[in-house]
């Protein structure tokens, strides 16, 4: 009984270490991500609400329907059934997720994480953010009073429009580096967009939630593996092989 008691107490004790150990956001922000998947039609806009959990030093950024999907798959799998019954579960009802990318950021740097198929990949973001203020470009948003920067990366450039009142550096996706938290960002020619719907107290844990580790080049090959066949071979028919040419045409922007 002795020896119960007392393996019970250090179980107690670090559970409650491990929930000291772990690091705490300060702020949740909630965006809508809307995209255009298919750079032809500018009517193949999608969208997405995303959540950023960060202190100001560490954060992760990823898709509020992702953890809506696993959360509603757990209570079914978790619900009550009948001896002798086969359990089912609805997928129909389930929050659906289009993205497959989470973020983490500590210590300033970066690592974003893609999901293809059952496999996670994860690299470190190399990217300089060179941003570009304008202080007497100004609008409000949520009732943050906002100014203007922009961006050149690669072959895009980048509206954004950040607050001095939250003075912390971060923001959607990868884009983060000034003095303040980005509440609006939008790639100039409107394929993707970031919009703060609200902004509230948090104190849900930082998690980084690794992938396989790759460089960004390794990913990419990755990426081009998989859209050429996502079935990994297992599907090798004439149907099969138009259906992925059709999609690799009709889905062709990425943010990578």
């Amino acid at each position: 009984m002795k020896y119960i008691l007392n393996f019970f107490l250090i179980f107690i004790f670090t559970f409650i270490k491990s929930q000291e150990n772990k690091t705490l956001s300060e702020l949740e922000v909630k965006y809508n991500f809307t995209y255009v998947e298919d750079t032809l039609n500018k009517n193949s806009l999608v969208g997405e609400p995303m959540i950023l959990l960060t202190n100001g030093k560490q954060s992760t950024y990823f898709s509020e329907n992702y953890v809506k999907n696993l959360e509603y798959l757990k209570k079914q799998l978790d619900a009550p059934i009948n001896k002798g019954e086969i359990r089912t579960i609805n997928f129909e009802n389930a929050p659906r997720n289009r993205v497959r990318h989470n973020v983490y950021t500590e210590n300033n740097e970066t690592f974003i994480s893609y999901r293809m198929a059952r496999d996670t990949y994860t690299f470190k973001n190399t990217d300089v953010l060179s941003w570009t203020i304008d202080n007497n470009e100004k609008k409000e948003i949520l009732g943050y009073k906002c100014v203007k920067a922009t961006l050149k990366l690669n072959a895009q450039v980048w509206i954004a429009w950040f607050t001095y009142d939250i003075p912390i550096n971060d923001g959607p996706y990868k884009f983060k580096g000034l003095p303040g938290l980005i509440l609006k960002l939008n790639e100039k020619h409107g394929y993707f967009n970031f919009d703060a719907i609200s902004i509230s107290k948090s104190s849900q844990p930082i998690e980084f939630k690794k992938g396989i580790m790759v460089s960004k080049e390794q990913f990419l090959k990755k990426r081009e593996e998989y859209m050429n066949d996502p079935s990994q071979g297992r599907i090798s028919t004439q149907e099969y092989r138009k259906k992925t040419e059709e999609n690799k045409k009709k889905y062709n922007n990425s943010l990578e």
